[in-house]
């Protein structure tokens, strides 16, 4: 579903159309947790996939500098909200043979370092923790592009992807039946928090 990492935005400025924009130096942007998710896929059977969402409960990004590539990233998760849209299979996933929700309610990612890879583009290099315990991960991540809307707030669009493998987490269960390798698929639309 998610590099779930931190995500350190560019600058925005060359985004927007129309007259000049200001400059974004020291923007922060929260997300907007209704457009905003994380998709976990992992294999089943080596053949099959099994997907499914996460809410973003909360996540903030700063830019500075009129840039889109972001100076950090913070995202957390509502992991007793994982909704593979199968009643038994999200009861399974939430149990403590997976993500054991009853005493690790929250998935949190941080960046530490964000480097650009292009235009567009750049790597996050963070800590990932979930169960209690907190690994490296790295995500790609990419400036989708920006708009205002109706309100006159401005929103910047990020995604990201990563991978990381579930027996680090403790969720060893059902080896050899469901892989052990789960990719995430993070979308972010944040809004200028000013």
């Amino acid at each position: 579903m998610m590099t779930i990492g931190t995500l350190s935005l560019c600058a925005l400025t060359a985004a927007f159309t129309g007259p000049a924009v200001p400059s974004f130096t020291g923007v922060v942007w929260n997300a907007d947790p209704s457009q905003s998710n994380v998709t976990l896929s992992v294999s089943q059977f080596l053949v099959a996939k099994i997907h499914g969402t996460i809410p973003i409960a909360s996540a903030t990004i700063v830019t500075t500098d009129g840039a889109v590539i972001p100076l950090s990233v913070g995202a957390m998760l509502d992991a007793a909200r994982l909704d593979t849209h199968d009643r038994a299979r999200d009861a399974d996933l939430r149990s403590d043979r997976f993500f054991d929700v009853q005493r690790f309610r929250t998935i949190t990612f941080a960046s530490d370092t964000i480097t650009a890879t292009g235009r567009d583009t750049f790597a996050i290099d963070g800590e990932l923790s979930m169960r209690g315990v907190t690994r490296s991960l790295r995500l790609d991540g990419t400036f989708a592009g920006a708009h205002v809307d109706a309100l006159g707030r401005r929103h910047a669009r990020y995604e990201a992807t990563g991978r990381f493998r579930r027996s680090d987490y403790g969720m060893a269960s059902m080896r050899g039946i469901v892989g052990n390798d789960v990719t995430l698929d993070i979308t972010i639309d944040a809004v200028d928090r000013d």
